[in-house]
């Protein structure tokens, strides 16, 4: 397969698929990264490998998104955030398409998601029989079941210094709608005491512990999106019907920048993820540009 140099674009073959290569670049005169030609000359040739790739390897889905983020731009419409090129079924399931309804009629522009990374862990889209867990970073990735994600677009060139889909964690951190709105609107978690671009000054909600100027999250969406997190918005769709809503925020958290505890919830004895220990399930953090969000997760449910 035909990749280009990152820096030259020369062009250099290699026999393996993957989204990235490393190789000696004759322009360069050095080893370089490689990222696959999305030319139209081979683009026929790219559909095909990418058959070929995906049709006898069960790959991690952030794996996928990986591969196939690097292939080039979607062809798709701008005013259809549900059509994707890598996950058509999307368009034909009821559920993911309530989410997209609600998520809609928050008020988010379309302009701050990535359609190629749109996920659904429903039932059907996501069956019993698919993994619960993958590592990533090193640490547990808790699959959230149950849960839309609508994927946000992030600074390639950090991802890329900084290896965020190698060496980060995959975490999750609980909010309102609006509150999520203005983290996604920033590109970065705020600390209680900061002020937003409207003016508005972040403080800690009633209830939680005072005086811990902090950011939470935790490797498992069963603990992030407990009502204490994540407040149940209602919610009626053009059907008619009523329902209640949430919104969760998946993140990439860079290792050894955070610290883990016990939960705060007054669980007990109580397990709260089946996978994640009750004494392993917060994380909190000081260091705000440690925690990427790449996707509003949402449930719907009545």
């Amino acid at each position: 397969m035909l990749y280009k140099c990152i820096i030259c674009k020369e062009g250099k073959f290699f026999a393996q698929i993957s989204p990235t290569e490393s190789g000696y670049c004759v322009k360069c005169q050095r080893v370089r990264s490689f990222l696959p030609d999305t030319s139209s000359a081979s683009s026929a040739r790219r559909t095909t490998e990418m058959s070929d790739t995906f049709e006898g390897k069960k790959l991690h889905p952030s794996n996928m998104e990986r591969f196939r983020g690097k292939l080039g731009p979607v062809a798709s419409s701008t005013n259809n955030i549900a059509r994707l090129s890598n996950t058509s079924t999307l368009q034909n399931c009821d559920y993911f398409k309530l989410c997209l309804e609600f998520m809609l009629s928050v008020g988010y522009s379309k302009r701050l998601f990535n359609r190629k990374h749109n996920r659904c862990y429903c039932q059907e889209c996501y069956p019993a029989r698919c993994k619960d867990v993958f590592i990533e970073g090193g640490a547990k990735y808790v699959i959230p079941r149950g849960w839309v994600r609508f994927g946000l677009y992030i600074d390639d060139a950090q991802a890329e210094v900084e290896r965020i889909w190698n060496k980060w964690v995959v975490s999750y951190h609980g909010t309102s709608p609006q509150s999520a709105k203005s983290i996604i609107e920033h590109h970065q978690f705020l600390l209680p005491g900061d002020q937003c671009m409207g003016g508005h000054v972040i403080r800690i909600r009633e209830g939680h512990i005072p005086n811990k100027f902090q950011v939470y999250t935790s490797p498992t969406i069963v603990y992030s999106g407990d009502d204490i997190y994540t407040p149940a918005i209602p919610f009626r769709s053009k059907s008619g019907r009523s329902y209640k809503a949430k919104v969760v925020l998946q993140c990439r958290q860079q290792p050894e920048t955070f610290k883990v505890q016990a939960e705060t919830i007054g669980a007990g004895s109580r397990r709260i993820c089946p996978i994640i220990p009750n004494n392993e399930v917060e994380y909190f953090s000081e260091v705000r540009s440690s925690i990427i969000p790449y996707g509003l997760l949402i449930r719907v449910f009545q």
